[in-house]
């Protein structure tokens, strides 16, 4: 019985591990695991000593009036709070070590070492004091560029135009790749294009159609000729900004940005590094600069430069 018990509870506990996992994206600084990781602990042990030790006092003091009673239910109510806190407590602190180990360029399955004796130990001064050894890894993500422009309004008179191998975005819409015997051309479903008027009524206006027909599902969808290179074409005349892998280029200078748990990372070629204003200390890793920024330097930095 105990053997099937003990079972279950691996199970368990690796599929929860695994659903941490997936849920988790990005990377965070050494520094700022730091930061993170004492505002955690300290506000979860402060937590508990009011809950336990400061409550109890007051409880053992007053007794014998009619303050007992409601200190009483504040403290049940306390603990009840507590023990829900606990699970997310354990849940934020377990997607901060997959963070932490993102950062040193290992998979977030590691985490489970920690339950071999002494090497938890070891595992604790890795993720203190061991810093990330490459800039860009697998485990990198930017920040959703087009919901960050839009929530910011920074797309006035700006198009973002991303490049995804011989297809391209603009403002999220999908210019399709189509070659037929040397004739270049590309489609846009009808329906998403009517989300950006301006877009549309650039398109209709400025690019030659070709013949139309249904597309997938009987999607509509409008073609256009590439007489060139409509990529630059649109860049140029929608003042595109360029999102080509993940670097987004601002000022003629193309930098990653990700997000470093409330903050952001803005990583460029250090080749570029003197026309990138310093917000903070710059991190220099082979051939890249890496800072740290909050949410207004980061508008600042892409306003000035947009």
């Amino acid at each position: 019985m105990s053997f099937i018990f003990v079972i279950i509870s691996i199970s368990v506990y690796l599929l929860v591990t695994a659903l941490v996992i997936h849920s988790t994206h990005g990377r965070i600084s050494r520094e700022r695991y730091w930061k993170i990781e004492i505002i955690m602990i300290g506000g979860f042990a402060s937590y508990w000593f009011f809950t336990i030790f400061i409550l109890s006092f007051f409880l053992h003091n007053f007794s014998h009036t009619n303050f007992f009673y409601w200190m009483h239910v504040l403290q049940t109510l306390l603990f009840v709070i507590g023990i829900i806190g606990s699970f997310i407590f354990m849940y934020k602190y377990w997607q901060l070590q997959i963070l932490r180990l993102h950062d040193l360029n290992k998979s977030g399955w590691y985490c489970l070492l920690d339950f071999i004796p002494f090497y938890n130990i070891y595992d604790f001064f890795v993720m203190n004091i061991k810093k990330r050894s490459i800039m860009l890894n697998e485990f990198d993500e930017t920040i959703d560029y087009f919901s960050f422009f839009e929530k910011n309004k920074l797309l006035q008179n700006k198009k973002l135009i991303t490049k995804d191998g011989v297809d391209f975005y603009a403002n999220g819409i999908k210019f399709e790749y189509k070659n037929f015997n040397g004739h270049v051309q590309y489609e846009v479903s009808k329906m998403s294009l009517e989300n950006d008027k301006t877009l549309e009524e650039y398109c209709m206006k400025n690019l030659q159609q070709t013949e139309n027909a249904p597309g997938y599902a009987g999607e509509y969808r409008i073609s256009f000729l590439d007489e060139g290179n409509l990529f630059e074409k649109l860049k140029n005349d929608l003042h595109g900004i360029v999102i080509d892998d993940g670097f987004i280029t601002i000022n003629e200078v193309p930098f990653f940005v990700r997000e470093n748990y409330l903050q952001y990372e803005i990583v460029y070629k250090t080749k570029d590094s003197s026309r990138i204003k310093n917000f903070s200390q710059v991190e220099e890793l082979q051939d890249y600069s890496c800072q740290s920024l909050t949410k207004a330097q980061l508008l600042e930095l892409i306003t000035q430069g947009a």
